[in-house]
């Protein structure tokens, strides 16, 4: 048999070569630098911004920021069912996932006041990054916390009365999670699925993000090129806060990085006590895929929950 000649050789192999780069391009185009398109961050319609200082005034302050939303209907789901999502009073949201910073800084200061937390800090943690390992009551108590520390009225009570503000884990479980709200509080919470997924879908009040894209993204959640100028997905681990593109209102991260608590429970059906006792979470995190992106996607977890890739992003009412 004769030898197969160098050129033959090469011309039986560019097609195997083609169709293997069409593949990787194909499932893999986050890799591919060609393949990036450009993304662009907007300021949204207002901002509002806080400091919490060092200790003793020594040190910088950390600061954060807050944008504003309009009330308004939207609709929901990754479907796209019309009307679906209503929000009755404008609100603020948290410009970014609360951060390791933000999140330490509260908590040594908030020990003074009586608050007690029950999350075990994970090594090697940027101070940038969006804080994990963070159950549904412990970032319940760190929201009141954080309104104590800078003089507003804290938003979550353990009575009717709002006299006496939940301070730790154990206040949760004595009465089973059953929170009563100050309505009229301007201190800081969690916020609600459906200010959650309003505020990821808007663009304009008229218009809206579909359900089935990261949040800005003009296109679904399985472009890939469009997906990763949004989101950190698919990923060892999460990244610094803002290192992606915002959505329209100027917030950050929304799709990816971490997971978010809203307040909700992911069922209203007592009748149906696993998904009745979970609270919602939503936006997918740093090691999920790119489905887990969808901003009408809603997932539960169990309020003591302490998870890799489990964080939070705060929320404030009215403007």
């Amino acid at each position: 048999m004769k030898k197969l000649k160098i050129s033959s050789v090469i011309q039986l192999c560019i097609p195997l070569f083609l169709l293997i780069a069409f593949t990787l391009v194909i499932v893999f185009p986050q890799y591919v630098p060609f393949l990036q398109v450009h993304v662009r961050s907007y300021a949204g319609i207002g901002t509002e911004s806080f400091a919490i200082p060092s200790p003793n005034r020594i040190g910088k302050a950390i600061k954060f920021n807050l944008k504003k939303v309009p009330s308004g209907v939207s609709p929901s789901g990754c479907i796209d069912i019309p009307d679906g999502t209503v929000v009755t009073e404008p609100f603020m949201i948290a410009e970014t996932e609360v951060t390791v910073e933000l999140w330490d800084r509260v908590v040594s200061a908030a020990g003074q006041k009586g608050y007690s937390f029950s999350r075990v800090k994970m090594p090697l943690e940027n101070k940038l990054c969006p804080i994990e390992a963070v159950g549904w009551r412990d970032a319940i108590v760190w929201c009141n916390a954080l309104s104590e520390l800078l003089s507003l009225d804290p938003v979550y009570y353990s009575d009717e009365a709002m006299q006496t503000p939940i301070r730790s884990n154990a206040d949760l479980v004595a009465i089973d999670d059953e929170v009563f709200v100050h309505s009229t509080s301007r201190g800081f919470r969690l916020p609600g699925s459906m200010e959650w997924e309003f505020a990821a879908r808007y663009i304009d009040g008229a218009t809206w993000t579909p359900g089935g894209h990261p949040s800005g993204s003009p296109y679904p959640y399985y472009y890939g090129s469009y997906a990763t100028g949004y989101a950190v997905y698919m990923s060892d681990f999460s990244r610094r806060v803002k290192s992606k593109a915002s959505n329209m209102l100027g917030v950050y991260d929304m799709s990816g990085n971490v997971w978010e608590w809203c307040f909700d429970r992911f069922s209203d059906d007592k009748a149906n006590p696993d998904a009745w006792t979970k609270r919602v979470t939503r936006g997918g995190g740093w090691s999920g895929n790119a489905y887990r992106l969808q901003i009408g996607g809603k997932f539960g977890t169990l309020p003591d929950a302490v998870e890799r890739g489990q964080g939070f992003r705060i929320a404030r009412s009215s403007w």
